[in-house]
């Protein structure tokens, strides 16, 4: 009985191997590269200043600067510069979406092209998620990072039969490893963390329906019209968010489009401060401490465990491309004298 479970399990964890190789091959491909996404994104013009400025204009400045060179359009969100030698952003909406690129020192606007044109690096991590094809992209990508833990634990599971039936090419294994004994070995150890970031991943692909179910943000009780909506200047309004959580910069801002939604401050650990605009009450404080759906991001991509965390994802992420290949060399080396 145990034998014939086993086996299905084998051809199980085989064939879901065989079905979900290449969508994991472009995960595990793209996710090397995307663990160096700020250094890549700061190499050049115009995320990257000529000449570093090592003291910013304050947020309202440069929004008002934004506003002043285009009129028709709405400030939807100001990207702060995180260090001297990067440029301020601003995404606009209007009759066409823009990314305006500021000069923090001086407003002056560097560049500014179409939002929806998505640059390489861009494109690579719409890749690595799957939304190159829409909602059923994403679907796929966050079903292959499932499909990851189930190879995790059926490999665990013919590991362990293994283990207690066939001990003596267990200790020949030992002494003479090949590739399918590094294959177990290595899936074995390394499998769990890599099954468990593929599931961080595949639960952030939804993290904003999942969060605004488990987690919403706040909304203003008794929304006014839009004119009252700004009644409190921006700095004030800063200060609010800045004032309520000091343990790290502030990164970005979101400007609310409606009359029933907060201000939204974004700081550079991933937390997030919401303001009411109309008497600057700070509503709600979201830190990675505070949900675990907060933690989703920092501990996918690497930023929770500090400056290295991204070489642990390079590593996983070559672990998990040789598992794939190895694992498929083997399986296709079992299967292929039965298809004669």
């Amino acid at each position: 009985m145990s034998a014939a479970i086993s086996k299905k399990l084998w051809f199980g964890h085989f064939y879901l191997g065989i079905a979900i190789a290449l969508p994991l091959l472009i995960i595990a491909a793209s996710g090397i590269v995307l663990s160096f996404y700020d250094d890549l994104r700061y190499t050049a013009p115009p995320y990257r200043l000529a000449s570093p400025v090592y003291r910013s204009l304050d947020a309202d400045t440069l929004a008002e600067s934004v506003r002043r060179h285009y009129p028709r359009h709405r400030l939807e969100a100001l990207f702060l510069p995180t260090a001297p030698e990067h440029s301020a952003r601003a995404r606009l909406a209007g009759p066409e979406p823009l990314l305006v690129f500021i000069d923090p020192g001086t407003t002056a606007i560097l560049e500014a092209k179409d939002a929806a044109n998505l640059d390489g690096l861009d494109w690579l991590r719409e890749l690595h998620r799957g939304s190159v094809l829409g909602l059923p992209g994403k679907i796929a990508a966050s079903m292959a990072g499932l499909g990851t833990l189930f190879l995790w634990l059926t490999g665990f599971w013919l590991w362990y039969r293994r283990s207690a039936t066939a001990k003596r090419q267990r200790r020949r294994a030992k002494f003479f490893p090949g590739l399918v004994t590094i294959h177990r070995q290595t899936g074995l150890l390394l499998g769990g963390p890599i099954a468990v970031l593929a599931l961080l991943g595949a639960l952030l692909n939804f993290a904003g329906p999942l969060m605004q179910w488990l987690d919403p943000p706040p909304a203003i009780a008794t929304p006014t019209s839009m004119q009252q909506l700004t009644t409190l200047p921006l700095p004030r309004l800063v200060d609010a968010a800045v004032n309520g959580y000091r343990d790290s910069p502030l990164e970005r801002i979101y400007f609310p489009a409606t009359a029933n939604q907060p201000w939204r401050f974004r700081f550079l650990d991933g937390s997030w401060g919401f303001v009411d605009g109309q008497n600057g009450t700070l509503l709600k404080l979201k830190t990675p401490s505070s949900h675990w759906t907060m933690l989703l991001y920092p501990l996918h991509s690497g930023k929770l465990p500090g400056i290295y965390g991204h070489w642990l994802l390079v590593f996983c992420g070559f672990v998990l491309l040789f598992l794939i290949s190895s694992g498929l060399r083997h399986g296709w080396r079992i299967i292929k004298p039965h298809r004669r």
